[in-house]
């Protein structure tokens, strides 16, 4: 009993000091960020000894304090519930997270600079302290499988933050985690959150870092043509306008922003059409036509086509079984 008690005093105690550097706390579970870090407010919800859960509402954020950070090895894995965040790590490597992204920060290497977008950001945090949490997974699924060493390894060697597209069942799971009940709520989540731990380990960095580097100033030019995208998605903006809006080359955009983004342009344009196509089908009063221009396409059909692509069903198909879940 005495083990248990210390070893939920020590993950207490690195949680707080964690936060600490970032946000005042305001009630047992709620924090404010500190100026001069930002304006944010967050929820933290305990799920085991070495696991926290925490849901943040983000308006800005200033890195500072990474060398403390630094001090605690720690493995966060961020889920952008909505919102748009650009990151340049220390070493000058950049990542960005959109809605539906997940993003795996370690303690090896800190963020130097957080763009968020301008309707700030709604991400879901599990920050798992790496210790604590190894013992607690062999203990708790009986194995021997994980091991300081191992866990989250490619992670932590990647140089960077890791940021992938989340699959149907790890957006499924993180959406569960906000939408529980009250009864039995802390196991359900405690249940999830280990899910998301074990299926998240075996992550490998899609892109490669191999010694690529890029000035600050080329880094913000592809930032400000994904904000151009994003921000236009029922206009066709050529590569070439876009290379001019920006004042980058074409080839030199779009390998940057292949590095830093890990897709292509037009594959990137296509994820965040289908994204908005999927909230506006929400909206009973749009029809799939409606919606289709409003993401930029001229023809429903060819809409319907590239929707079943990214998504598995067509629109209609999917906005009825969505409504379906819904009620």
């Amino acid at each position: 009993m005495n083990k248990i008690i210390s070893k939920k005093a020590k993950s207490e105690n690195l949680f707080k000091n964690y936060m600490h550097l970032i946000s005042k706390q305001e009630s047992d579970v709620l924090y404010r960020m500190k100026t001069p870090m930002g304006e944010g407010i967050m929820h933290r919800y305990p799920i085991t000894q070495g696991i926290d859960y925490v849901y943040s509402e983000i308006e800005a954020y200033t890195p500072l304090l990474q060398e403390q950070k630094k001090l605690v090895n720690y493995i966060e894995i961020m889920y952008m519930v909505d919102g748009h965040a650009d990151f340049e790590m220390e070493n000058r490597r950049c990542a960005s997270a959109d809605k539906g992204d997940v993003v795996v920060f370690s303690s090896n290497v800190g963020v130097k600079k957080c763009t968020i977008g301008s309707e700030g950001m709604i991400c879901i945090s599990l920050i798992v302290f790496v210790d604590l949490a190894v013992n607690y997974l062999n203990e708790a699924l009986e194995t021997g499988e994980f091991t300081n060493s191992n866990f989250y390894k490619e992670a932590r060697e990647a140089g960077s933050c890791i940021c992938v597209q989340a699959n149907e069942r790890l957006e499924n799971i993180f959406k569960d985690m906000m939408a529980l009940p009250a009864e039995h709520g802390s196991i359900h989540r405690k249940l999830l959150a280990l899910q998301a731990i074990v299926m998240l380990n075996d992550l490998k960095n899609k892109r490669k870092y191999n010694d690529i580097y890029f000035s600050g100033d080329s880094c913000e030019k592809v930032h400000k043509a994904r904000r151009i995208l994003s921000k236009n998605l029922d206009k066709d903006i050529s590569i070439k306008d876009l290379s001019a809006k920006v004042g980058l080359n074409r080839t030199t955009l779009q390998k940057i922003f292949k590095e830093i983004y890990g897709v292509t342009i037009h594959d990137y344009r296509k994820h965040v059409r289908m994204q908005e196509a999927k909230n506006l089908l929400l909206q009973n009063e749009l029809s799939v036509t409606e919606v289709s221009g409003l993401c930029g396409y001229t023809n429903a059909s060819k809409f319907s086509v590239a929707f079943k692509d990214t998504v598995g069903m067509l629109p209609g198909k999917w906005k009825k079984a969505a409504m379906e879940k819904a009620y």
